[in-house]
């Protein structure tokens, strides 16, 4: 059993263990389920589901956590959980104002892996970001609901493809090369190193010179290996050293090169709640990186 839960979650980007605890009976049980999440709720999100949405202010509360709850019956992902998707992150980027300009001035065409119900792009669209060079992935398909989070089914237009990071033959083969900017957050600290590699030299075959690669995920003051599960593979955590590590060995291996940027956060500088990150070693740290693409 061990063995085969090992293979299902080698073989794509579809984590064994959202698939086990998803569905409204394991709430109680799973560290990553807060009953209420609504202080993630942002003034800027609850602006765009008040006026963009036209949601009746009286409603949001109630709306958000109809929509986390039938996320959380398909996946149960921290994020998901938590809710800290109410708090898009890509506009805390310090890269975010150029990634912004290139969109808006160079009409780039921004791919995001791992889109869920769409918070981050809705978020850079809003901040006047053209939605037409605009696409989005996600291995389990999020979309329909978020439409029905945001209720603008008609008005949202960005691509959207369900496909995984981690195949080579699907739906992504078709941006190779073709791609300016990759948002891909809280994504690939669910593998461990070598396959974050793998990842990684996926991402590099959507580039092209100047691509940027925007993103952040979780990891420690001291790199190390997490395993939330024991029957499951581990998941790497890096640190700023082990971050630049691996792109160099993803820059050997695809005769790329990067320039990479990091900043570290801790969750008190995000201005998250400590206690929905207990399943982390008290070292955690956010890490936000930019990679640009010079050869």
């Amino acid at each position: 059993m061990i063995a085969a839960t090992q293979v299902e979650l080698s073989q794509g980007s579809d984590p064994v263990y959202a698939k086990r605890l998803a569905g409204k009976d394991n709430t109680a049980r799973s560290a990553f389920y807060n009953q209420d999440i609504s202080d993630k709720l942002t003034p800027k999100t609850r602006r765009i589901l008040e006026e963009y949405s036209q949601i009746p202010p009286s409603r949001v509360i109630r709306h958000i956590h109809e929509v986390r709850d039938k996320a959380w019956a398909m996946r149960a992902y921290p994020c998901i959980g938590s809710g800290i998707y109410l708090d898009p992150i890509l506009p805390k980027q310090p890269s975010y104002p150029m990634l912004l300009s290139r969109l808006i001035d160079e009409n780039a065409v921004l791919l995001e892996v791992g889109s869920f119900l769409g918070s981050d792009l809705r978020s850079v669209v809003a901040d006047g970001a053209p939605m037409t060079s605009i696409i989005a992935i996600d291995v389990v398909n999020f979309w329909d609901l978020g439409y029905e989070m945001f209720q603008d089914r008609n008005k949202f237009q960005c691509q959207f493809h369900q496909a995984d990071l981690m195949d080579p033959n699907g739906a992504l083969h078709n941006f190779k090369h073709a791609v300016d900017i990759v948002h891909i957050s809280k994504v690939l600290h669910q593998w461990n190193f070598e396959r974050q590699i793998e990842a990684c030299e996926r991402l590099v075959d959507l580039s092209r010179l100047g691509t940027m690669v925007v993103g952040d995920q979780m990891g420690g003051q001291t790199a190390h290996e997490l395993i939330p599960y024991p029957d499951l593979p581990g998941l790497w955590m890096h640190d700023e050293r082990s971050w630049k590590q691996m792109w160099g060995i993803v820059s050997e291996r695809t005769g790329s090169q990067w320039d990479v940027q990091t900043t570290v956060r801790t969750i008190a500088d995000m201005e998250w709640d400590p206690k929905d990150y207990t399943y982390l070693r008290d070292d955690r740290i956010v890490l936000m990186y930019t990679m640009t693409r010079t050869k």
